[in-house]
């Protein structure tokens, strides 16, 4: 008896060829972060990346590949690794700090350092695409030359070489999180990756097994290896279709939350005091007639913008910001040159010298298309310099310098054809104003009674206020008493007064208001203009203004809406006579007007008051991010729950045939199928007797006796045979597990070799095997 006890055998790992593994690491690793370089290429979109992508990677594999060659340890991997990226860094990563493009700097050393371990932060603060600017490529670069390192030295030093496929996939989120929130081919990159990764591992699978059968099973396990990699791409079809039924579902197109969803804006423009309250300010005799701006270049007709103020609070008109749902709050640096290859207008470049800052703000004209600072310090200034392309808003972060001197490519939008009195209210979406003085509405109804149409209620409410209106600051002795301000207070006293008194601050605010009552998304523009157009145009503070922007179906129209300075009507204190206002006549209406049914309501956005507890969205919150990670685990444990089913559903089938016969069969083959998956070799073409002594357990000779008996003897077997084979085999399969960890056990439970055909197996002809 004990003769007949053999020591289980130990699972040895196979060895594949090891020229057949290096190529399929190799080229697995290449395709596979060029995958990676497509995901990355939505946020640099420069010729710079390119080329760094493809030195990059062939320099991270040729590292690799020597490394294992010459059989380096890993820290003389890691040093091969970092001098590399002393040597090409600058050139590939900091292009703007070298010397004829390849001699790197000392600066642009220090910013490749910083770079590392700064520009992951950087890159996610900056609005995209970030091209060459700075050191920003540095990311890329670590990226890209140390990810096909890690992959292929893992690959072919790792005793389970197929697990380094785990670190293009975590490169692969990586540079979806660092992306835009725009995906760019997402399911085609995703689709991509898995098939490179998944037919890399049948791949893997087919040299293992290739090496442990050996000469005699080459053949075969060719033909296995074949079927595995056929296998493979039918379930990764499937899967892909899946998930993008699944993406198309649950996930809404082209918007998706990356890294820069998550971090605050670099500039919160609700900090800043508001540019509209400190307008009083600059008509004070002493600062009045000093100089502001200097430029040069700005076409006639222009406008010098200071700042866009969209939001109202009852108190005061402040650029608005993302705690009001606008879009105007959102400042983000620009790196390279937008693209307004699409905006209507003139190009025109402009020259401009701040002499005065106006707070945080930066003057700018038109769309802003590039900007470009002057001096020695101009890179640190463009550091500083932020912009919100919804209105056009320019800031610098701490204020501008004294004197800072910057040159503007812009574009002067085109105005629309369509006029004042024709126009039909935008689709712009705006911060929503909801106090406005009972005093300016009565007076809206007033002036505006017996017109049809919008746009012609617009332009005679515009033009009442500024023909009613009387231009004072209330500084000089000289001006009528004038309180600054535009509260709700001061407004409705604008209003409510027997003469509307006050200066472009109290006009502004109450034009902007005025056509936010009558439909038209509407903003306060604070800066200078119209520009006369001269070669050089000195702009004093006391050329200040505000002006309202509103917005048409047909974009965006400046209306000037502060009173043209004139005498004050005579008053007589003994007998005061109320002075009656001019009468507007009243305007037919426009014959071509479109119907009033056929006008499409603004989309001006509502700030939502009843929205849920903050603790509450922070457990939605919790929640959300919780369901997408169950998902993701469900859809990655998806196919080693497959194949638990289909063995399970496999006994069941076997333990449940009619035939009993086929019954004792099904548990034998259920043992050695149990042995296969542990890594037990069974002797290809081998008797019964002969797989059950390589399983070394006493228990499997008995087993294979039986069976051979219940398959040969002439006469068949009873019921209770086969369910004392089933309870054999029951025992002599927990046997196998005895001794064995978790881990081993978890491998065999998921593993596909027992699903395969058997070696040798096939069909007879004749008597004999094919």
């Amino acid at each position: 008896m004990s003769a007949s006890r053999r020591p289980r055998p130990r699972r040895t790992p196979p060895v594949a060829p090891p020229r057949a593994i290096t190529v399929t690491a190799t080229a697995a690793t290449a395709l596979s972060w060029a995958i990676i370089a497509v995901v990355l290429w939505s946020i640099y979109r420069d010729v710079a990346f390119v080329v760094l992508a493809a030195v990059a990677i062939p320099l991270g594999i040729g590292i690799a590949l020597t490394g294992v060659l010459l059989r380096w340890p890993s820290i003389g991997m890691l040093a091969a690794a970092v001098a590399a990226t002393l040597v090409v860094g600058v050139p590939l990563a900091v292009p703007g700090r070298t010397v004829y493009g390849v001699l790197p700097e000392p600066g642009g050393l220090l910013d490749l350092v910083a770079g590392v371990a700064l520009g992951w932060r950087q890159l996610i603060t900056i609005d995209l695409p970030v091209g060459a600017y700075q050191a920003l490529l540095v990311p890329a670069l670590v990226l890209l030359l140390g990810g096909p390192l890690a992959t292929l030295a893992l690959a072919l030093r790792l005793k389970r070489g197929e697990l380094a496929a785990l670190v293009p996939l975590a490169g692969f989120l990586l540079a979806i999180a660092l992306g835009p929130e725009t995906a760019a081919l997402p399911i085609s990159t995703t689709i991509a990756l898995a098939t490179t990764l998944l037919l890399w591992q049948a791949v893997w699978r087919r040299h293992r097994r290739a090496a442990a059968v050996g000469d005699a099973g080459r053949a075969d396990a060719g033909r296995t290896g074949a079927r595995a990699l056929a296998a493979a791409t039918t379930l990764l079809l499937v899967a892909g279709a899946a998930d993008a039924a699944l993406v198309a579902l649950v996930h809404a197109p082209g918007d998706r939350t990356v890294l820069r969803s998550l971090v605050d804006p670099p500039f919160d423009p609700l900090a800043q005091p508001s540019p509209l309250g400190a307008y009083r300010a600059s008509f004070a005799t002493e600062v009045a007639d000093l100089t502001a701006v200097v430029i040069a270049g700005a076409p006639e007709g222009s406008r010098l913008r200071v700042a866009a103020l969209d939001s109202y609070d009852g108190t005061v008109f402040a650029v608005g910001s993302d705690r009001v749902d606008s879009p105007s709050g959102s400042f983000v640096r620009i790196p390279t040159r937008r693209d307004l290859a699409a905006v209507p207008g003139d190009r025109v470049r402009v020259e401009i010298e701040l002499r005065r800052p106006s707070g945080v703000w930066l003057p700018t004209v038109g769309e802003l298309e590039s900007i470009a600072f002057s001096g020695e310090s101009a890179a640190d200034l463009r550091d500083r310099f932020v912009l919100n392309a919804t209105t056009g808003t320019a800031a610098f972060v701490g204020g501008p310098p004294t004197g800072v001197r910057y040159t503007v490519d812009a574009v002067i939008p085109t105005n629309p054809a369509t006029p004042l009195s024709r126009a039909v209210p935008g689709a712009e979406a705006v911060p929503a104003i909801t106090a406005v003085p009972d005093a300016l509405r009565e007076w809206l109804d007033g002036v505006t009674a017996g017109i049809e149409g919008e746009g012609a209620r617009l332009e005679r409410a515009l033009t009442s206020l500024r023909e009613q209106g009387y231009l004072s600051h209330g500084i000089a002795e000289d001006e009528a008493p004038s309180r600054s301000g535009h509260s709700l207070d001061r407004l409705d006293e604008l209003f409510s007064a027997p003469l509307m008194i006050g200066d472009a601050e109290q006009f502004a605010a109450a034009g902007a208001l005025l056509a936010r009552e009558l439909g038209f998304p509407s903003r306060v523009i604070i800066g200078f203009g119209p520009l006369p157009g001269a070669a050089t145009t000195t702009l004093l503070e006391s050329d200040r203004t505000a002006w309202v922007e509103v917005a048409t179906a047909e974009g965006w129209v400046a209306v000037d809406v502060a009173p043209q300075r004139r005498e004050l009507p005579p008053t007589e204190p003994d007998d005061p006579v109320p002075v009656s206002r001019p009468q507007n006549a009243v305007q037919p209406p426009v014959d071509d007007a479109p119907p009033l049914e056929e006008l499409a309501p603004p989309e001006i956005e509502a700030r939502d008051d009843t929205g849920l507890d903050p603790f509450w969205q922070a457990v939605l919150a919790v929640l959300r991010v919780l369901g997408v990670v169950l998902l993701v685990a469900a859809l990655l444990a998806a196919p080693f729950l497959g194949i638990v089913a289909a063995k399970l559903h496999r006994r069941r089938r076997r333990r449940t045939a009619a035939d009993p016969a086929l019954r004792i069969l099904g548990g034998w083959h259920d043992v050695t199928d149990q042995a296969r998956d542990y890594g037990v070799e069974l002797p290809v073409a081998a008797t019964r007797t002969e797989a059950a002594q390589a399983i070394g357990r006493p228990s499997a000779l008995v087993l294979a006796r039986v069976t051979d008996r219940a398959v040969y003897a002439p006469e068949p077997p009873s019921e209770h045979e086969a369910e004392r084979v089933w309870e054999a085999a029951d025992a002599l399969r927990a046997s196998l597990a005895e001794g064995r960890n978790r881990r081993e056990r978890w491998r065999a439970a998921v593993s596909m070799t027992s699903l395969r055909r058997y070696p040798g197996r096939g069909r007879t002809t004749g008597g004999r095997r094919r």
